[in-house]
């Protein structure tokens, strides 16, 4: 599997999700609205099943991401939402997001969709509670650091309010470049090293590499 879909996934998708509900997390417990904003069960994410098309262009994405890198030369690869689901879909460490989780890429803007357990997190009462929601941001890279815009999120059906969802901005991409470095660390090969630019425009991700 490529490094694309493995590891460097987690950190786009998973990686904005913890980081997200660490800082929605102090919110919840300061309102003391938890129970409201969990849920004890996952939600129907209803996710249609990739046509062969979609499956062809996300392979040939991840194969000429894969041989730029091993040739140490510069690509620019695009992916849609379906296909950037494509690629999470196999990646063995985000299983139990499978089915789970729908990304939709329109007007330079990400919505994923998401029902994930909440037991990694680690703290009182999230073993047996779910993350059901939805998060609208906008995204780019350079220079070794993400810029994330946060422009909704909703959990369990309810929104959380625009004051608070401005007001996290700085916070959150604050605290994912620091979770994003912390698990840059933890891989054996630095994918990262060879990441020039990504950015969402239009309705897809584009990414240029770079020689390392």
């Amino acid at each position: 599997m490529g490094c694309f879909a493995k590891g460097c996934l987690t950190v786009i998708v998973l990686g904005f999700f913890l980081v997200a509900l660490v800082g929605i997390g102090g919110w919840i417990f300061y309102k003391k609205t938890f129970n409201s904003l969990t849920s004890t069960g996952p939600s129907d994410v209803r996710i249609e099943a990739p046509t062969p098309e979609i499956v062809q262009k996300a392979e040939s994405s991840q194969a000429r991401l894969d041989q730029a890198i091993a040739k140490n030369e510069e690509t620019t690869i695009e992916l849609t939402g379906p296909e950037l689901a494509v690629l999470l879909s196999r990646d063995a460490d985000l299983d139990f997001l499978r089915d789970r989780t729908r990304i939709d890429i329109s007007n330079s803007i990400m919505t994923v969709t998401l029902s994930a357990p909440l037991r990694a997190l680690h703290w009182p009462g999230m073993k047996d509670r779910w993350f059901n929601g939805t998060v609208r941001f906008s995204m780019s890279y350079a220079n070794g650091e993400f810029e994330i815009d946060l422009m909704s999120a909703e959990a369990n059906g309810r929104e959380f309010p625009d004051i608070f969802v401005s007001g996290f901005n700085n916070t959150f991409t604050e605290a994912m470049n620091e979770a994003f470095q912390d698990a840059r660390g933890r891989h054996d090969h630095d994918f990262w090293n060879h990441v020039k630019t990504m950015k969402l425009e239009g309705d897809k991700l584009v990414l240029t590499t770079k020689p390392d």
